[in-house]
């Protein structure tokens, strides 16, 4: 999907910004079958790619913010997001 998207007729990449904007509340399920390609695609240097990642309603200690009765799913998403930041 992606490389119908971006190449031209001749597969060569096109000439416009590459930005992916993506908007979760860390509710949903992630497919994992092609991740390994799709990072392959975002980090290629001939066509490399914005990423841009809006969390919504996740905990925030520098505003003072924290979700209560969030489901487990989320509780784990909050975590690995400390453990990343």
């Amino acid at each position: 999907m992606i490389d119908n998207g971006t190449q031209g007729a001749k597969g060569n990449p096109l000439k416009y910004d590459r930005r992916v904007i993506i908007v979760t509340d860390g509710r949903g399920q992630m497919d994992t079958g092609d991740l390994e390609e799709m990072a392959a695609k975002i980090k290629d240097p001939a066509a490399p790619f914005e990423i841009v990642l809006l969390g919504l309603d996740f905990d925030d200690e520098d505003v003072g913010y924290k979700e209560e009765g969030k489901n487990a799913e989320k509780v784990c998403d909050t975590i690995a997001k400390a453990d990343n930041d």
